[in-house]
């Protein structure tokens, strides 16, 4: 007998899929974490050559010095602001690159649900024609998931003779995922 849980309702990512999802998701979610954390600390903090001038004080002997460091400083803000601009631009093309591969994986999933969605429902048909017996056998072996989600696609007096044909604790365990398949919390979009 196959112990393995239900995941999740039909439709949803199965369960070699799932954590291959997860980690890309986990993955992308960290990449924008990071990319917007550093363009928020350069610009709450930047550090630029406009930091490491000395300061001069007002003399008026000392003007010529003085001059000079304001040209400094204007000129590292410059190039710091340059810099900012540089960074912010390179941090929104990753942003839109990650959103454009993000809508790639979604649409891939989206076919891959739907693909899965119509083998389910051609395996019903299949197994709605068979005898309950023979049909209960079938089911017996198969994986917990795929059971529990072709037997709610079962009209359902099919189902409670397929369903009588098996064993007890196979029923039990076919119902209680069954039963479950509500409480199950689906993958964030």
């Amino acid at each position: 007998m196959n112990a393995r849980r239900a995941e999740g309702p039909p439709g949803f990512l199965t369960a070699p899929m799932r954590p291959v999802a997860m980690v890309f998701a986990a993955w992308l979610l960290a990449s924008m974490m990071l990319a917007s954390m550093m363009l928020a600390a350069m610009l709450l903090f930047p550090v630029s050559a406009f930091a490491l001038q000395p300061v001069y004080r007002i003399d008026a002997g000392n003007g010529g010095r003085q001059e000079h460091g304001l040209q400094a400083r204007e000129e590292a803000l410059r190039i710091s602001r340059q810099r900012l601009q540089a960074l912010k631009k390179d941090i929104d093309l990753r942003i839109t690159k990650y959103e454009n591969l993000l809508a790639q994986v979604q649409a891939a999933l989206k076919e891959f649900k739907s693909a899965s969605g119509r083998n389910i429902a051609r395996l019903v048909a299949v197994y709605a024609a068979m005898p309950p017996a023979n049909t209960a056998a079938a089911i017996s072996g198969l994986d917990l998931d795929t059971a529990v989600k072709i037997m709610l696609r079962m009209q359902p007096r099919k189902a409670a003779a397929v369903m009588a044909n098996m064993s007890p604790s196979k029923v039990a365990e076919i119902s209680g995922a069954m039963l479950g398949m509500g409480k199950k919390i689906p993958i964030p979009r």
